[in-house]
């Protein structure tokens, strides 16, 4: 890829922009956006929710089991599971097959069904193909159907097949591995397949939370959100400035391409198993650009599905809160280059609509959680010979300083940098910090 070409690729949310980049791609490249798109379609999708006979705290593991092909050496194998801190809805993306679901109370919380825990074990099979959503399903676990048995879900789950035609959305996630951010993985290469690829981009790369360094129960997590096209290295410069004594530093590494409630709720399914495995009660998330909104939606659907006040700091660069008035027009735009994410970016879409004020009638605001801290910065530069409203280069300030966020923020800082620059200048750096100091 070019000079020119990765500056097109950035995270630009200027969506005229956007398709000339892709009108400028390769035919195959053109190809590859709606075929990324058939193989999302493709996709089965299993929802329900799980409730427990007997009064417990203990967390529930909901486990998806796919019968195999006749002849196979294990008929059965796990192909998924769902983590839940308290009582609430689950929902597993795969291929198409014959499923039952269980289910059980993690009671020393190790992922294993040990003897004596409470679960659901007779669950019937059903089929799944090409598309379908199952919905409405309700599980409960009781003490009644406890077994005298043992058995390891990450450890079987290891052991099937991690393949397009086995497919679980929950294998291919990250939770927690341990990796270098100078890895080229995690590069711009890796963010444009975010964008363009993010079918291929869950199969070759794997989205999820991704850790620098080993769980320390001594260390607060500072989670950072990257936006569309966007990539863990852009925030290195942060990173590299951040109290690693005090602080550890995680990154949420998503298709960008792919619908934004989607991505958030993917999140926050992998931050709740988190705190299941290493209870840790205290974070901060710091974005960029559309990660501002992924992470709005993931804190949202956080406090919605645990009720625990553990994201004690939200720290937003850049983000078009307003979304892309460009965007609304995308209807116009062929269909084969439409990714999901601009959908989402409309000013008028439910998604943006839903991060403020409360579906179905959006007219209720709909505030953060009450121990969440939200302070904002954004850019407002731009080169000399530009023209129209004002800008950072990539979003417009009316985007930026969307009413609701501004009433909503601790505090305001406007910068005169374009929008790649902010993230990498010392007054954001000396933000940060001084933010995480005063909050934890």
């Amino acid at each position: 890829m070019t000079e020119d070409r990765k500056t097109l690729a950035r995270p630009a949310l200027v969506v005229p922009a956007l398709l000339a980049l892709a009108l400028s791609l390769p035919g195959c490249a053109l190809l590859g956006v709606s075929e990324q798109r058939d193989v999302v379609q493709s996709f089965a999708r299993v929802r329900g929710s799980v409730t427990r006979a007997e009064p417990s705290d203990s967390p529930i593991i909901v486990v998806l089991v796919r019968k195999t092909a006749p002849g196979s050496a294990d008929p059965l194998q796990i192909e998924d599971h769902y983590a839940l801190e308290r009582p609430g809805n689950f929902a597993f993306v795969t291929s198409p097959g014959t499923f039952r679901l269980a289910a059980f109370e993690d009671r020393n919380r190790n992922f294993r069904y040990d003897p004596g825990e409470p679960g659901l074990h007779s669950q019937s099979f059903f089929e799944l193909v090409t598309g379908q959503t199952l919905d409405g399903i309700e599980l409960v676990t009781s003490a009644s159907q406890a077994r005298d048995e043992h058995f390891d879900i990450l450890v079987l789950e290891k052991r099937a097949p991690r393949d397009q035609h086995n497919f679980s959305l929950g294998r291919f996630t990250v939770r927690g591995d341990v990796v270098e951010l100078d890895n080229p993985r995690f590069g711009a290469e890796s963010g444009s397949m975010g964008m363009w690829r993010f079918a291929d981009f869950v199969f070759e790369l794997g989205p999820g939370i991704y850790f620098l360094e080993d769980y320390d129960p001594n260390k607060i997590p500072v989670l950072f959100v990257h936006g569309i096209s966007g990539y863990p290295q852009e925030f290195s410069t942060l990173i590299a400035n951040l109290d690693r004594e005090r602080f550890q530093p995680w990154f949420y590494f998503y298709p960008s391409g792919m619908h934004l409630d989607a991505i958030a709720s993917h999140a926050a399914e992998t931050l709740a198993e988190l705190q299941i495995r290493h209870d840790f009660d205290e974070l901060a998330v710091v974005s960029h650009s559309m990660g501002g909104l992924v992470s709005r939606a993931l804190i949202l659907k956080h406090w919605d599905r645990t009720q625990r006040a553990d994201v004690k700091l939200f720290v937003a660069l850049s983000a078009p809160w307003g979304g892309s008035e460009s965007a609304a027009n995308i209807a116009n735009a062929p269909q084969d280059i439409v990714v999901y994410s601009w959908l989402d970016m409309n000013p008028s879409s439910d998604f943006l609509k839903g991060i403020f004020f409360e579906a179905p009638d959006y007219e209720q605001p709909r505030g953060l959680p009450p121990a969440t801290r939200f302070d904002m910065l954004f850019g407002y530069h731009r080169k000399d010979n530009s023209f129209g409203p004002s800008a950072d280069g990539v979003l417009t300030v009316k985007s930026e300083t969307r009413l609701e966020a501004v009433e909503a923020a601790e505090s305001i800082l406007p910068l005169d940098y374009d929008h790649v620059g902010i993230v990498h200048s010392p007054e954001a750096v000396e933000r940060l910090n001084k933010l995480l100091d005063e909050t934890f």
